[in-house]
């Protein structure tokens, strides 16, 4: 897996960063709270691994989804909206390009799956509950964190008050309330990268 990736990451890397530089730095913010909140909630090493990667490149899809619906500037059309929730689909295809990936199909299902939702009514496949990778649960919780906490093209930068008031009124719909209640149990300054901190 290391001997792979550490020859694929920096193309997947420069690809996504060429496209969008806002989804590279995205992808690189919820990498970190991803590992971060997989140490506190005890992930086994493979899943870990598993994580890692899916949280680094879950919006990878987006390469596949034309400039005027990824950098419109206010909110999407019913048609547009369909077109952007088929990044997990393009992400998940990506995922699976190289057969030789460890973990590659695990690591593709993370992907295609991070924005189904607890209740069922997420995308692509209305899966519900545990039925959802665990992997994609934990990215669910902490993607919605940091797109809310960060401006985007069509909404300003939320405070992180109001970034958790808005997670915790998801608890059992969106997220998985266990995982949401140990993602938040933390104080402001464990969510901030180590090079912003104090």
């Amino acid at each position: 897996m290391e001997a792979w990736f550490s020859r694929v990451e920096p193309v997947l890397d420069a690809v996504l960063e060429r496209r969008d530089i806002h989804t590279s730095t995205h992808c690189g913010r919820v990498g970190w709270l991803a590992l971060a909140l997989a140490r506190d909630i005890r992930l086994a090493d493979e899943e870990r691994l598993i994580l890692d990667v899916a949280a680094r490149f879950h919006d990878v899809g987006k390469i596949g989804i034309p400039d005027a619906i990824l950098h419109k500037r206010g909110a999407l059309n019913d048609a547009e909206w369909e077109i952007m929730k088929g990044h997990s689909l393009h992400g998940e295809h990506i995922m699976r390009m190289d057969p030789e990936l460890l973990f590659g199909d695990e690591i593709a299902l993370a992907v295609r799956h991070h924005h189904e939702h607890y209740d069922g009514a997420g995308y692509p496949d209305g899966l519900r509950g545990g039925v959802i990778p665990l992997p994609s649960r934990v990215l669910s919780a902490v993607d919605s964190y940091d797109a809310i906490r960060n401006r985007r093209a069509y909404h300003a930068a939320q405070s992180h008050e109001s970034t958790v008031a808005v997670l915790a009124s998801e608890r059992g719909t969106k997220h998985d309330p266990q995982i949401l209640d140990t993602f938040l149990s933390h104080d402001r300054d464990w969510f901030d990268p180590p090079d912003v901190r104090g």
